[in-house]
């Protein structure tokens, strides 16, 4: 390789390199794919990348299809949208949780459930016990973000694009559980995920009533097209294409009916 300036760039001979070494790691994978193949569902490492706002109900559907098949490794890797897009870009996992799904052609995007985001405000805060409240009304709050390149922000601003709304003043948090606490402090109010509020501090959080909100979303299960999968990773993408996804939507239907958060569970 090559340095110029503060840019590395590979020679002729790096590329060369890169590509091999590719190769050699493909060829590991499809190994371990076949080996995998020959011991069924009795061993082997299920590999899955998440982003944040799933890992508040991703454990409790994996729960059940560890009980089925206690011999398995789990490799559970979370981060915010842009670091799972990179994951999924260089193939680093077997499957993907995403609320806003990528939209390059070379993936496939499978709704297993709905994502509600819904504008939450300390009980403490003035607007906690109004109605019928439009997005004007929110204009003096400080809105607690997500960073860049978190799904939800990204949610938040198409959402409030397509309504002609104003962005207000905002501070940015990088953790659904910072906001949350944030949001708990009286720092301002918040457009999150229902299925963050996953806690007894929720109690103290109200859902206010916005005009234009909940936003109404899907969890996608992301792969690549061509991917070979493992019998195990077929396994668990069938699991929860049928169970799995009744257990999440399950999961939201109760919070709906009880103003109170319950995870999926079975």
């Amino acid at each position: 390789y090559e340095v110029l300036g503060r840019k590395l760039n590979l020679t002729e001979a790096g590329e060369l390199a890169v590509a091999a070494a590719q190769d050699i790691f493909a060829r590991l994978e499809q190994l371990e794919v076949d080996l995998n193949a020959l011991k069924g569902l009795h061993a082997g490492t299920l590999r899955i990348g998440i982003v944040t706002s799933a890992e508040y109900f991703v454990p409790h559907i994996l729960g059940p299809f560890c009980k089925a098949y206690p011999d398995i490794d789990i490799q559970l890797a979370v981060g915010n949208r842009r670091e799972m897009t990179q994951r999924l870009a260089d193939n680093l996992d077997d499957l993907y949780f995403f609320a806003d799904r990528p939209a390059a052609e070379q993936y496939e995007a499978v709704s297993v459930g709905v994502n509600k985001l819904l504008v939450i405000a300390s009980a403490k805060h003035p607007l906690a016990n109004r109605t019928c409240l439009q997005w004007g009304d929110l204009a003096d709050v400080t809105l607690l973000l997500r960073e860049d390149g978190s799904g939800s922000r990204r949610l938040l601003e198409q959402h409030l694009k397509r309504l002609a709304f104003e962005l207000p003043k905002h501070r940015v948090i990088a953790s659904n559980e910072g906001i949350k606490h944030a949001v708990l402090a009286e720092l301002g109010v918040a457009v999150v995920s229902a299925h963050t509020l996953d806690h007894g501090a929720s109690k103290n959080l109200v859902q206010l009533d916005v005009e234009g909100f909940p936003i109404l979303s899907h969890w996608y299960l992301v792969s690549h097209r061509d991917k070979n999968f493992s019998v195990l990773a077929q396994a668990f993408r069938e699991f929860l294409l049928h169970e799995g996804g009744e257990m999440l939507n399950e999961g939201l239907a109760y919070w709906e009916q009880h103003r109170q958060p319950r995870l999926p569970r079975k």
